[in-house]
């Protein structure tokens, strides 16, 4: 058997290795803590245009949401294929960066359940894994945030007929998100990109 042929994804994944063991430090072991966890629902949809929204439950405040159309130029390297339209895979995965980044203060050095739609988003973040290059990268941020920020992240699969976060993934406050009085939130992105439209 000749060398293994250094790809792409080999590449990322060796140089994201390096970088992430030079910044990690110790891994911190800390006694069952009594708060309850942080609860965020994201969802992504890819119709005439790609957009994000997630919602985040925190024990004592009021809901908080977030939603945004994304521009193209943000979205493009997310296309394996010259003629590929959908990207859904990764709309899934990057609005769980967007609501890491969004609520970075309230989720930093507690326990947080997200619950997503979709199943392979779903076990890219939790493997920190996905064979699909940009799924890849949108995965690990995720979980070098976590590690920066002391937070521990457990993903779970809610149906779409479930997920609080499908309305504002559409532009939209649900009727069921306004009865709790729901206070929409502008999203944070990671630096050189930024969001075409928010919700208001």
């Amino acid at each position: 058997m000749g060398p293994r042929k250094i790809t792409e994804d080999l590449e990322f994944g060796l140089r994201f290795a390096v970088s992430h063991l030079k910044s990690a430090g110790p891994r911190k072991v800390r006694p069952k803590p009594n708060e309850a966890p942080a609860i965020v629902f994201t969802d992504g949809a890819c119709e005439d245009t790609t957009s994000i929204g997630g919602v985040l439950f925190l024990p004592g405040s009021v809901p908080e949401v977030f939603g945004c159309t994304l521009r193209e130029v943000d979205i493009e390297d997310w296309r394996s294929k010259a003629d590929q339209k959908q990207v859904i895979g990764q709309a899934e995965i990057f609005p769980v960066l967007i609501a890491k980044l969004t609520w970075a203060k309230e989720l930093a050095g507690r326990r947080v359940i997200f619950f997503v739609d979709n199943e392979s988003a779903k076990i890219a973040l939790i493997r920190a894994y996905s064979p699909v290059l940009a799924s890849l990268k949108l995965s690990l941020e995720c979980s070098a945030w976590d590690i920066q920020n002391d937070c521990s992240s457990w993903y779970a699969r809610v149906p779409t007929s479930c997920n609080v976060a499908d309305s504002p993934s559409r532009m939209e406050v649900s009727d069921f998100l306004r009865q709790l009085n729901a206070r929409v939130v502008t999203p944070v992105f990671p630096s050189g990109t930024k969001p075409a439209e928010v919700l208001k």
